[in-house]
């Protein structure tokens, strides 16, 4: 491995470090069904941590690189066995280089009602008609035919409510990954409030579309992504650089 990809990887460890901590500080841990992976730009490989561990739990040393076989490669332990739910998307979409997918109660209660992410507030317009919906549930995902069914419902979109199971966001980076899983959950929790309260307005589409512009430009998400990254460890000193 060159010098260059040695410290890009050292940059996608440490982040994905962070987002575990900052998905476990935002409640969706899920205990430890929760998934995280992240990758170099079209590597067929992956990191993530190990299968049993909660986010909270998780520290530099127990980041694990696993193959698309979900077969360990470098570091101890084993990868979740339900992570087929990416692979298939990695493969389906090479853009991708990190994935969550969390068990959140909002974005489980819009899936539960069959709905999709409404673009209704400022924020929740970074995902304007970027969320599907996997209108399907055939138990826990242990083959890659379940996989390949979530990659297609994904389609090119950044974000998917799976009916009766939880949410998925993919990103260019994992900042987007994580930011965007944190939006989802909390757009989801207004989106039920207001249609408990009444009829649901949307953004108009050029607003909406102006909005998710500016809060997908690289250098906002940038700024947003150091913020995170400092909030949380300024809450858990342990963390740090993978380097």
């Amino acid at each position: 491995m060159d010098g260059v990809t040695q410290d890009a990887e050292a940059r996608l460890r440490e982040d994905l470090l962070h987002a575990y901590h900052i998905l476990d500080a935002d409640g969706q841990a899920s205990g430890i069904a929760g998934h995280l992976t992240a990758r170099l730009p079209g590597a067929d490989r992956f990191w993530s941590h190990q299968w049993g561990v909660g986010f909270d739990e998780v520290r530099a040393e127990g980041l694990i690189e696993a193959d698309f076989d979900l077969s360990t490669t470098r570091g101890e332990g084993n990868v979740n066995p339900t992570l087929h739910i990416h692979t298939r998307i990695y493969l389906a979409r090479p853009d991708v280089t990190c994935i969550v997918h969390t068990h959140g109660k909002a974005g489980v209660a819009l899936g539960c009602a069959g709905m999709t992410l409404e673009p209704i507030t400022q924020t929740g317009a970074i995902f304007a008609d970027d969320v599907a919906l996997f209108d399907e549930f055939h138990g826990i995902v242990l083959g890659t035919d379940e996989g390949d069914a979530i990659a297609a419902a994904l389609g090119d979109k950044r974000g998917l409510l799976l009916k009766n199971h939880g949410a998925l966001v993919v990103g260019r980076n994992v900042a987007e990954a994580c930011i965007g899983m944190t939006v989802l959950e909390w757009a989801a929790d207004v989106q039920l409030r207001a249609a408990a309260a009444g009829k649901l307005e949307r953004l108009a589409p050029e607003a909406a579309a102006q909005s998710k512009r500016f809060l997908l430009a690289p250098e906002n998400l940038g700024l947003r992504w150091d913020f995170m990254k400092r909030k949380i460890g300024r809450a858990r000193p342990f963390l740090g650089g993978t380097r």
